[in-house]
């Protein structure tokens, strides 16, 4: 069976690699159990960078939304308290206001 130097190393080299394959099958496991966590946090970074996505576009719908709303309540305030202003000045009469609380000297 191992009659020539050939032959010993013929099975030198195949139980190398041999033993080669198993080292870099249990590399390969050991290096899939070290990911699996790893991706596990990415999934789930990036389903919660998706939700405050989602959140930060509904706010942005609902300011820009708004923001037509304030425009228009600016408008009435300003309409409101010129109208408020023009009545006290056909009137003549100033707002009754109580008078203030304390000593006077």
């Amino acid at each position: 069976m191992l009659t020539t130097s050939q032959d010993v190393l013929n099975l030198s080299l195949a139980l190398s690699a041999i033993g080669l394959a198993i080292l870099l099958g249990w590399l390969f496991i050991y290096l899939i159990l070290i990911l699996r966590p790893v991706v596990r946090i990415m999934s789930k970074l990036e389903k919660t960078l998706d939700m405050l996505e989602k959140f930060i576009n509904q706010v942005k719908e609902k300011l820009e939304s708004s923001t037509a709303y304030l425009s228009v309540l600016a408008l009435g305030a300003k309409q409101l308290i010129n109208f408020l202003t023009n009545l006290a000045a056909t009137t003549g009469k100033k707002p009754n206001r109580p008078p203030p609380k304390g000593k006077f000297i």
